[in-house]
């Protein structure tokens, strides 16, 4: 059960990312302005490159590879995304906190047998 548990777990937790930054790489130029009404320098480049990182980031974890550090920086991703976006959205505010505890205990675990990884293993080496 800890491998298909494993799966399902990645399976929730990349898969909104993909289709998450699929929108954003195909919306680019609406997302664009919310980032500009946020101040941030080159909002279309930056559009772009948070699409990007998203779709990458949601594949690692699907697949399990790069396992680790793709679900720490999706992590770390959701609490900067929480803090500078969600804050004053309780609902929001506490999917992404739910979702950055998924993504630490995946970074934990590991991917388990059935995945990409090269480390099959649960647990920390």
């Amino acid at each position: 059960m800890n491998n298909a548990g494993l799966l399902l777990g990645r399976l929730l937790l990349g898969v909104p990312f993909i289709i998450w930054g699929a929108l954003k790489l195909t919306g680019a130029a609406a997302f664009s302005g919310n980032l500009a009404k946020m101040g941030l320098p080159s909002p279309l480049a930056l559009a772009y490159l948070v699409g990007f990182c998203e779709v990458i980031g949601g594949l690692a974890v699907v697949g399990g590879f790069a396992l680790r550090s793709a679900s720490i920086l999706l992590a770390l991703w959701c609490l900067a995304t929480d803090y500078l976006v969600h804050f004053g959205n309780r609902t929001a505010f506490f999917d992404h906190l739910v979702m950055a505890g998924g993504f630490f205990v995946l970074a934990a675990v590991g991917a388990g047998a059935w995945s990409l990884a090269k480390d099959r293993t649960l647990g920390l080496p």
